[in-house]
């Protein structure tokens, strides 16, 4: 699937930036993960146990992956917020010299997009505060108060309630004739 950018959201951004978003193993991003998120800690590696369906996406550009993104099905642990199936938003990484030219929200557009196909209902995330307006431009809204994460600095919760799929009919249970 090509990434198509959404209207304004390139604004003051590298134009005809074409990059193709697909599916990758939980391997394929690790290296990129590592020295994005954790760029001194050489042994780290993403944690990363889903209990039930997730998937992974990365943005590749001129063949190379650029920018990776993690979905899971998993609960916030707060029953106030949403309703139907909780999708966690994990591991966003976009490298260095791609950040702030739209590829990572091209993707994380494209990661929503495959949640709604997936029938999710709401998706969240513990986000860096330093990435909370890259989170609000896509539409995900803060919940709470900040707290902090050893070795990664401050985060809040992110959430964005999704739009049901509409397949354009209702179900009709079939009626029996006796």
């Amino acid at each position: 699937m090509m990434l198509v950018p959404k209207a304004g959201v390139l604004r003051d951004r590298v134009a005809n930036l074409n990059a193709e978003a697909r599916l990758i193993s939980l391997e394929d991003g690790e290296q990129l993960r590592q020295s994005v998120l954790r760029p001194g800690e050489k042994n780290w590696r993403f944690p990363f146990f889903p209990r039930s369906d997730f998937f992974h996406m990365g943005a590749f550009y001129a063949n190379r992956l650029v920018s990776v993104v993690s979905f899971l099905v998993e609960s916030t642990g707060n029953a106030s917020i949403g309703r139907g199936e909780s999708w966690r938003l994990r591991g966003m990484a976009t490298t260095l010299e791609m950040q702030n030219h739209g590829v990572g929200g091209q993707l994380l557009e494209q990661g929503l997009a495959e949640v709604e196909r997936r029938n999710g209902a709401l998706v969240w995330c513990h986000g860096r505060t330093s990435a909370g307006r890259f989170y609000q431009n896509h539409g995900l809204q803060r919940v709470g108060e900040t707290f902090e994460i050893p070795g990664t600095g401050l985060h809040a919760l992110y959430t964005k309630q999704l739009e049901p799929i509409d397949f354009g009919y209702e179900f009709c249970p079939k009626s029996r004739s006796a």
